[in-house]
């Protein structure tokens, strides 16, 4: 029992290792040419500094009177200029380069995208058959026809019966509890046919009694 406990507790969970990416050898040319185009970047921005120093030393130089230090200084700088012109047509190369590079990528991550759905779609195609789809293609024409034709009897008027009118008065005359029904309660509606009387002077004058008493007490 000892012996058993201490393997299991010695066996050790193991993580699964990650799945190695193959690095081919357009990848590597895209790291080379991306270091290569940083490290263009940071010359550029040391030869912009250095500029910038001698041109603040010339001024300077030039204030204290000293003229041959102040032509170095701007000598100096003009070399950096041509420096960090010659370096930025080199980084454009190398951008250019490297845009090519990364276009070619796309093409191919483009071809394999074609050839993998050109495959699906052979497997798609292996997998139905002509036959089924004509016969499916047939029944539903079928089925549509029918259709077609249930809509054109179903427009077309009876026979007997041009007059749409007609057919609904036959409808009526088919359903006499409804119609008597109706006529009940038509009868049942009466309309008074006297004049109605007119009000006396006692009701006029308690109206308008009614009435200033309704005022005093607003």
């Amino acid at each position: 029992m000892g012996t058993q406990t201490s393997k299991k507790q010695t066996k050790r969970h193991v993580p699964a290792e990650a799945p190695k990416v193959a690095v081919t050898s357009l990848d590597r040319a895209q790291l080379e040419l991306k270091l290569q185009r940083d490290r263009l970047m940071a010359a550029i921005r040391r030869y912009e500094v250095v500029a910038r120093e001698e041109r603040a030393k010339a001024g300077d130089f030039l204030r204290a009177g000293n003229r041959r230090k102040a032509l170095y200084c701007l000598k100096r700088e003009k070399i950096q200029q041509s420096q960090i012109t010659s370096v930025t047509d080199m980084l454009d190369n190398v951008q250019r380069v490297l845009d090519t590079v990364e276009f070619s990528q796309i093409e191919v991550d483009v071809l394999n995208a074609l050839k993998g759905g050109k495959d699906e779609l052979s497997k798609l195609n292996a997998l139905l058959n002509v036959d089924d789809i004509a016969e499916l293609m047939d029944d539903t024409a079928e089925t549509i026809e029918e259709a077609r034709r249930i809509n054109n009897v179903l427009a077309q008027p009876l026979a007997g019966y041009e007059d749409e009118d007609a057919l609904l008065a036959e409808l009526v005359s088919q359903e006499p509890v409804n119609a008597s029904a109706a006529e009940v309660e038509v009868e049942k509606v009466t309309v008074p046919t006297h004049k109605l009387a007119k009000p006396t002077a006692v009701e006029g004058h308690a109206t308008e009694g009614t009435s200033e008493k309704m005022e005093l007490a607003a």
